[in-house]
């Protein structure tokens, strides 16, 4: 799945939850629920091969990638604090945020400074815990539901945080 509905998500756990431990278990669980559901991921070469390759170009052509998902998913964070008066749970807000986001945090550093090893074993347990293993096959190509899902996740992200 993309950043911006485990970012939003783990933003609506936090303003809804007010405590530290249970936002980390709750937005932890839903990262492993949503990245099972049917989703689009964008492709990622120049992150898994950078490693190998040593390709800059094609690592930053990613960072761009992350970079708008990122920008989209707090200036959508930024409207819904601002109309749901939600300034006071920014500590709540952004734990839930990095822990919606951690699993994907340690895959891409583990993809880009890890042993080559250990890069191995974290992208195959990713794909196993977090994933259906035929995902990681289809990594790239859009389907409608896979669209509609990440859709659906981002207007349930926003209907949370004014409800």
């Amino acid at each position: 799945m993309i950043l911006a509905p485990h970012f939003l998500i783990g933003a609506a756990i936090g303003a809804k939850t007010h405590n530290l431990g249970l936002i980390a278990i709750l937005a932890l669980v839903s990262h492993a629920l949503l990245d099972h559901l049917p989703h689009w991921d964008y492709p990622f070469p120049g992150v898994r091969n950078f490693k190998s390759t040593k390709n800059f170009k094609a690592l930053f052509i990613d960072l761009l990638k992350i970079a708008a998902d990122g920008t989209f998913a707090c200036l959508v964070l930024i409207f819904l604090v601002a109309k749901t008066n939600q300034e006071k749970n920014w500590i709540f807000i952004l734990w839930g945020i990095f822990f919606a986001i951690l699993p994907d945090i340690l895959l891409f550093f583990g993809q880009i400074i890890g042993p080559k090893t250990f890069s191995q074993k974290a992208r195959n347990f990713h794909y196993r815990f977090f994933h259906r293993r035929e995902k990681e096959e289809k990594e790239g190509k859009i389907t409608f539901l896979g669209l509609a899902t990440e859709i659906f996740i981002v207007i349930l992200s926003i209907l949370v945080f004014f409800f």
